[in-house]
């Protein structure tokens, strides 16, 4: 779609691949397999988890959350969650520091996961971005 090719693109931001979702995978798919891994690492399931941070910037609506819609999909009932909007800081910006005053500080199952599905929002005729993002989630 854009004039480039793999060692143009390496050269420039030394990306070597991009993972592309299938049509019909949505955020909320993709966080919520990422965790499911990262509870299975540490031998935790779903009512484990006391809440559910997501950092993204592709939702899969306004309205609710995407940490809802991975609250009811992990069925962790009970469970409450928001989405945080902070671009690529969005997956660290709940371990800063300024978190141990928040009500975050008196819970210990804090879920963080960021994910997104930067497919659905980049135009692929940029040469300037479509080479930098992809799709995908960590937990």
């Amino acid at each position: 779609m854009v004039d480039t090719n793999n060692e143009w693109i390496l050269a420039r931001v030394g990306i070597r691949e991009r993972h592309i979702v299938d049509k019909g995978v949505a955020t909320s798919d993709l966080a919520v397999e990422a965790a499911k891994k990262a509870l299975a690492q540490r031998g935790l399931g779903p009512k484990d988890v006391d809440a559910i941070i997501v950092g993204t910037v592709t939702p899969d609506m306004l309205f609710p959350s995407t940490a809802c819609l991975v609250q009811h999909k992990l069925g962790a009932e009970g469970v409450w969650g928001f989405d945080l909007s902070a671009a690529c800081s969005a997956f660290i910006t709940p371990f800063k520091p300024e978190r141990n005053s928040s009500p975050l500080a008196r819970i210990s199952g804090v879920l963080v996961i960021g994910a997104d599905v930067m497919s659905s929002i980049i135009d692929y005729t940029d040469r300037a971005t479509c080479v930098i993002f992809g799709d995908g989630a960590g937990a």
